[in-house]
């Protein structure tokens, strides 16, 4: 074993330094020459050679990313570990794990045993910040100069420590970190941003600097001072306080700058927190709103006049009612006030009055269920944020109707509907598909409720050639209407062609079921020979027997469809629907309430 000379501590028979303090155990094995000079040649990527530590810092300093790198990898651990120099590996392999690579690198370098060699050296101008009168929402370039003073390549970067919320570094897209490599002067500008801050207030900032030659820090400070509120009387004023102070003493030449929103506006400009929540009320009652809300004066106590009232109502009745909010104090009240509802409507959605202010609401019985209890609730918002809730019952029934009317509507809406419907494929299914869309030498010489074998094949097959294209404008349209583009648009008229397909396919199997029953009939009395003597009285006589069974069918679908509790009216209603808004258009108001199906 040898002992150090220094710290007297142990080392290997082999070793040429101490462990733990570099000191030389072996001169010849360490070679006549200075201390500095190191056993192995340390090569850079670069091809830089580098033979006493001299060299390497001075290499270092030159290719600072590269040596950055290989620190971080462990190049220089395993270096100084295989020359022997263990108390140099155990110092690179602590900086090794710095969570900043360049921190690691410049303390690294700063604790090697190299003469003092003339590197880059870092200098700002200026070496603080300041910057005042800033108002709120201003927006400001600064700059800071990076001079090297020393040799070489200056090599780091800079960042933005603190205050990153209102600044930016310029060049990098207002970022908070921006790399440098100078060999004289490098220009930072620097972007402050005062939107959104509070004004009076001094905020700090801070940027490191961190190179190789050199860490330094900048501090940064900014005082954002309030922009004084422009219009008369109260011009000049620089705080909450003193415009609350002006107001005091000119209440009526303050309240159309709170109505109007001048004096919210300027609250919002310095970064306040405005003290009034919703819409301002109207005249004196605006400022004593603004000093409630500014906790300067006490706000009235409040009450209504009706803690929870009852109704009673038939439909389509709509009731009307009002209450009062008072205070017995000598002050203005004002509220908000909304429902939970939407058959319960607010009338007056802000109410103010001297000591008292009505509230109106009306009962829509129409936008409600019939049967049960229907509860609602007003809610206020009166002064300095008071809450107040007037509770709203009521019982709605539906008016009487006859049995005639209940049992005879859904069956008139239903057959009337199944009625337009056949009409409308009179044209594509009897007059096309079974008329004209028939080969030349055998149109109309076959009556048309009369199907031979495969000739219910042949008629779906002309039916859909004459409905499917309807798909397509209708698909196209849809999305149009939904804002599509042109490419959405002919997506949807090729998605509608397959639905016409899809849809033609159904109507025509309908048609060959309900018109089993009509057909059946005139092929038990007529004969086929009689409908080729005069085609044209037997088609409508057929167009009309098929509509009849057609109404039969959907009055009786129907009634069905109205015992079936909620969900049949619900869906008879829907298909009712656009015949009733056909109807309205006519102006036959009477017409379409009757048709008008509530669930």
């Amino acid at each position: 074993m040898q002992f150090c000379p220094r710290c007297q501590r142990a080392n290997p028979r082999e070793a040429v330094y101490c462990y733990f303090d570099g000191v030389v155990l072996d001169q010849r094995m360490a070679g006549a020459g200075s201390s500095s000079r190191m056993l192995q040649e340390f090569i850079f990527p670069s091809g830089r050679r580098c033979k006493t530590f001299d060299d390497l810092v001075q290499g270092c300093q030159y290719e600072w990313e590269d040596a950055r790198n290989l620190l971080h990898n462990g190049e220089f651990g395993r270096y100084f570990a295989k020359i022997g120099r263990h108390d140099l590996a155990r110092l690179a392999q602590e900086n090794q794990t710095q969570p900043d690579p360049d921190i690691a690198l410049h303390t690294f370098l700063s604790l090697l045993p190299a003469s003092q060699i003339q590197g880059p050296r870092l200098d700002l101008n200026p070496r603080r910040l300041m910057l005042s009168s800033i108002h709120p929402g201003e927006q400001r370039h600064i700059s800071l100069t990076i001079l090297n003073q020393g040799k070489g390549l200056l090599q780091g970067k800079v960042t933005i420590t603190e205050g990153g919320q209102w600044l930016k570094i310029a060049q990098d897209g207002n970022a908070a970190e921006c790399n440098l490599k100078t060999a004289k002067s490098q220009q930072l500008e620097l972007h402050v941003d005062a939107r959104g801050l509070t004004a009076p207030q001094t905020y700090s900032g801070k940027l490191t600097v961190i190179t190789n030659g050199g860490i330094a820090e900048v501090a940064v400070r900014m005082d954002v001072v309030s922009v004084p509120f422009a219009q008369g009387p109260f011009q000049g004023a620089s705080s909450p306080r003193q415009i609350a102070e002006r107001m005091r003493a000119n209440p009526k030449q303050a309240a159309p700058l709170l109505e109007n929103g001048e004096i919210a506006h300027w609250f919002q400009l310095n970064g306040w927190t405005y003290p009034v929540s919703g819409p301002p009320t109207r005249g004196i009652a605006a400022v004593q709103q603004f000093f409630e809300g500014m906790g300067l004066s006490k706000p009235p106590p409040l009450q209504l006049s009706e803690q929870e009232l009852h109704f009673f109502c038939t439909q389509p009745e709509v009731m009307q009612a009002r209450v009062t909010l008072r205070t017995n104090a000598k002050k203005w009240v004002y509220a908000q006030a909304d429902s939970d509802k939407p058959w319960l409507r607010v009338t007056t959605p802000s109410l103010s009055g001297p000591q008292q202010a009505q509230l109106a609401f009306e009962v829509d019985s129409t936008l409600m269920g019939t049967g049960g209890l229907h509860l609602g609730t007003v809610h206020l918002t009166a002064n300095a944020g008071q809450k107040l809730a007037l509770r709203v019952q009521v019982n709605c029934t539906r008016p009487q109707e006859s049995l005639a009317r209940r049992l005879l509507q859904p069956f008139f809406v239903g057959a009337l509907l199944a009625l337009l419907l056949r009409l409308l494929l009179t044209g594509p299914a009897d007059l096309y598909a079974r008329g004209w869309g028939q080969a030349t030498d055998a149109a109309w010489t076959q009556a048309p409720w009369i199907y031979t074998n495969g000739a219910e094949n042949h008629f779906l097959k002309r039916f859909i050639l004459a409905t499917w294209w309807v798909g397509i404008f209708l698909g196209a349209f849809l999305v149009r209407r939904r804002g599509g583009n042109g490419t959405d648009v002919f997506c949807g008229g090729v998605a509608g062609a397959f639905a016409g397909v899809i849809a033609a396919g159904t109507l025509g199997c309908l048609l060959l079921v309900f018109d089993a029953v009509p057909g059946a009939l005139l092929t038990h009395w007529t004969s086929p020979t009689s409908f080729v003597d005069s085609p044209g009285v037997w088609m409508l006589l057929w167009i009309v027997l098929a509509s009849a069974s057609w109404a039969l069918l959907g009055g009786g679908a129907g009634f069905l469809l109205s015992n079936l509790g909620q969900r049949g009216p619900h869906l008879l209603g829907a298909a009712a629907g656009p015949l009733v808004w056909l109807l309205r258009q006519c102006g036959l108001e009477r017409a379409a309430a009757f048709f008008l199906i509530k669930g």
